[in-house]
């Protein structure tokens, strides 16, 4: 029987029971990142997940019955993880001490955890947290956040319930996105069911979920043309991750002045309170990372020993940047190319490339443009073995078979896609379309 003509409920049900076994087995057995039994839920979880999008992506409407059952099981693969106990060396540790240290009175920029005039800001939890040593990377619309959580559940679980609370949100704009530019609303699932997502927010609970709500955000707000909210968006999106600020040229012309200049004073407002009189600018340890910091990043690398690392990351923030020149002139506001592609080529030439870091891309992965993007999210996963290796040598290095393969599968993507490009088709088709 052709796969396309399987009965969609049956591909449904079955590709979402064994995605939802495979993520009960790493809740149960508490596998460790990097093991093999971590990696194979993530091959499990992947391979449901593609033939759930192969099967959907041939109907060009969703039925009410059939979507809902479909989100059902995006947020029955998240609850298990979500409820799962958190570990010392999570990195929501250090957002709940960033919240918890503003909460009494200290700038979490001037400050160290591991300084013992603040031993009384930490909680057994915390006194153990791996960044004891080293100042918050994180921008002030996130500390805000970590303040407001905190403020309401100080615990890890809350911050994760918080952060999957962000997640089921970005599906929610995403999903309105989708109605409201005719595209078929099973294209949600692109991100709903992205085990990428589920393992990086519901496990792991990674801030830069909160970045991706506030860019879906943007897009959904500035296709409507509701230029005041998506500039505040914005703005939120790169005061809570960095790596959003290479969109900024999709902004030009598409907004009035006045929404520009209400964007620049929220973003100082933002900024304000973190600003100590006698002090360099409150950017925590994003200038050491540049400097000292290595993690997947080949491409850094290089142009870091051809120059500097300053003119490696001046690199990948122009390289992002001229990206989203050529879509903001090129592309309409509702091509999701245009908002994964810039952001994807500067995270390619980052310092540090977490599988994470992905996160604020997965929105956008719902079109034939960005299939190299999508394969992308499947093959960082394997970045884990690092976590596995540091327990046997203690160094945190991406093997140059590891870099390979990961950047070899999004290099074979892009291949495709060339070949793909030869042949006439309507860009906007999902990636997966039989056609």
């Amino acid at each position: 029987m052709p796969f396309a003509s399987i009965p969609v409920p049956r591909v449904l049900a079955l590709s979402g029971a064994v995605y939802l076994a495979a993520i009960l087995i790493l809740v149960f057995t508490e596998a460790p990142l990097g093991s093999t039994s971590f990696l194979g839920v993530a091959a499990t979880a992947a391979t449901a997940y593609a033939l759930m999008l192969r099967r959907v992506w041939s109907e060009p409407v969703a039925p009410r019955r059939l979507l809902l059952i479909a989100f059902v099981f995006a947020v029955l693969f998240r609850v298990p993880a979500a409820l799962a106990p958190v570990g010392p060396d999570s990195d929501m540790v250090r957002y709940l001490w960033d919240g918890r240290v503003q909460m009494l009175g200290y700038n979490p920029y001037a400050v160290v955890p591991a300084d013992p005039a603040l031993a009384h800001t930490h909680t057994d939890e915390t006194s153990a947290m791996p960044s004891l040593r080293h100042r918050t990377p994180y921008p002030p619309a996130a500390q805000l956040f970590f303040r407001m959580v905190v403020g309401i559940a100080d615990s890890t679980q809350g911050m994760k319930i918080a952060l999957l609370g962000c997640d089921l949100m970005t599906l929610l704009v995403l999903w309105r996105w989708l109605a409201i530019t005719g595209r078929s609303e099973w294209l949600a699932l692109a991100y709903g069911w992205n085990p990428l997502v589920v393992l990086e927010v519901a496990h792991s609970g990674h801030l830069d979920v909160l970045g991706a709500l506030w860019i879906t955000a943007a897009a959904y707000w500035l296709t409507r043309r509701r230029t005041a909210l998506a500039s505040v968006a914005f703005v939120l999106a790169i005061t809570t991750k960095l790596l959003p600020v290479v969109l900024a040229p999709l902004f030009i012309g598409r907004i009035r002045m006045r929404d520009g200049l209400l964007g620049a004073a929220l973003f100082g407002l933002l900024y304000l309170p973190f600003v100590t009189p006698g002090r360099d600018l409150p950017l925590g340890a994003v200038p050491n990372v540049v400097e000292n910091i290595r993690f997947n990043g080949p491409v850094f690398l290089a142009v870091a020993w051809i120059a500097s690392p300053q003119a490696a990351a001046l690199f990948a923030v122009l390289t992002g940047l001229t990206a989203a020149v050529w879509a903001r002139w090129r592309l309409p506001v509702t091509n999701p190319a245009g908002w994964a592609w810039p952001m994807a080529l500067a995270l390619l030439a980052a310092p540090v490339v977490h599988p994470w870091y992905l996160l604020s891309l997965t929105p956008f992965l719902f079109v034939r443009s960005t299939l190299p993007i999508t394969a992308w999210t499947f093959s960082i996963l394997s970045v884990y073995l690092v976590w596995r290796f540091a327990q046997d040598d203690g160094q945190w290095v991406a093997p140059i078979p590891l870099l390979v393969f990961e950047y070899g599968v999004f290099l074979i993507a892009c291949v495709l896609l060339a070949a793909w490009h030869r042949q006439p088709r309507e860009e906007g088709r999902p990636i997966l379309s039989r056609t």
